[in-house]
C-alpha cells in the first residue's frame, strides 16, 4: 500500500482532515499508525478499503492505482477489523466464515469453489492465529450460537473472533484499527506475531494498523506519528522513543 500527496476533507469547504500524507507499508510488514484523538489515523485506514476517496493526491495496491480498480476489486484485497468488533446471531463457525462461503454445507458445483474439507481448514487455522482457542470450549463447540453482536462472549473473545474472520478471506491487505483493546499483553503479542509470520496460508498480509497501547506499537516494523494529518516523524518505535519528545510525551500519556 502507498499513500502519495494524499489530502482530505469530509465535504467542500470542510476543515483538511489529512494533508499531504505520503507513506508506503511494505508487503508483508506491520505498519502502526500513532496520534492523539482527531489526528487523522482512522481516515487513513478507511480510504484503504476505499470507505472515502482521497480529496488529492492517490493511493496505489500493489503496482495499480486504485482509482483504476473497482471497489469490488480492492476490497476483494483487503479486511478491516474494528475496535468495536462485530459479530451475528449465528454460530461460531458462520460467523468466521462469513464473507469466506455463502453456505458451508454441500458447497456448490463451482469448481472454483473450497470444498468443505478446505473451508474447515481455513476456520481452525484463522482461530488459532486469532487466539480463538476458547472456541472450542464453548458448550456445542463451534457450532454455539454467540447471540447478536456477540454478547454472551467477553470484549476481548469478541475482538479475536472478529480477526479470525479477517484473517479466513486471506486478504491481501489486513487494517487493524485498534483491535487489541480489550487483549492482554501476552496475547497480543502472540497474534501480532503470528500474523507476521503466516500460518498454513493465512496471516503475513501487508499489515497497517492504530493502536494507543505501547505495547501493540512496539511489535511494529514500523511506526508513523501523525499530527493534525499529517505524518511528523517515522522508525521503528525505539527510534521514536530516543528521537521524538512528541512521540515520547504521547507513549508515556498511553502507559499512564
Amino acid at each position: 500500500i502507498a499513500f502519495e500527496n494524499v489530502s482530505f476533507r469530509y465535504s467542500d469547504g470542510a476543515e483538511c482532515v489529512l494533508e499531504g500524507v505520503s507513506f508506503t507499508c511494505e508487503p508483508g510488514k506491520t505498519t502502526a499508525i500513532i496520534g492523539s484523538t482527531g489526528s487523522g489515523k482512522s481516515t487513513v485506514l478507511s480510504l484503504v478499503p476505499r470507505f472515502y476517496e482521497p480529496t488529492s493526491g492517490s493511493l496505489r495496491l500493489g503496482s495499480h492505482d486504485m482509482a483504476d480498480l473497482s471497489v469490488e476489486q480492492v476490497r476483494a484485497q483487503t479486511a478491516f477489523v474494528f475496535e468495536e468488533a462485530v459479530l451475528f446471531s449465528g454460530s461460531v463457525r458462520e460467523n468466521v466464515l462469513m464473507g469466506v462461503a455463502d453456505q458451508y454445507e454441500g458447497g456448490t458445483f463451482d469448481e472454483d469453489y473450497p470444498g468443505g474439507d478446505e473451508l474447515e481448514a481455513t476456520l481452525n487455522t484463522a482461530l488459532k492465529l486469532a487466539a480463538c482457542e476458547f472456541a472450542y470450549e464453548l458448550p456445542q463447540g463451534l457450532d454455539t450460537i454467540i447471540g447478536e453482536e456477540g454478547l454472551s462472549l467477553s470484549g476481548g473473545q469478541r475482538q479475536r473472533l472478529s480477526l479470525a474472520r479477517a484473517l479466513a478471506k486471506r486478504p491481501s491487505v489486513l487494517l487493524l484499527d485498534d483491535p487489541f483493546s480489550a487483549l492482554d499483553v501476552d496475547t497480543e503479542e502472540r497474534i501480532i506475531n503470528g500474523l507476521r509470520e503466516g500460518l498454513e496460508g493465512l496471516g503475513g498480509a501487508t499489515t497497517l494498523l492504530t493502536a494507543h497501547r505501547p505495547s501493540t506499537v512496539a511489535l511494529a516494523d514500523r511506526v508513523l506519528l501523525m499530527v493534525d494529518g499529517t505524518i511528523t516523524a517515522e522508525g521503528t518505535h525505539a527510534e521514536l522513543m530516543e528521537s521524538s519528545e512528541q512521540y515520547r510525551r504521547l507513549m508515556t500519556m498511553e502507559e499512564g
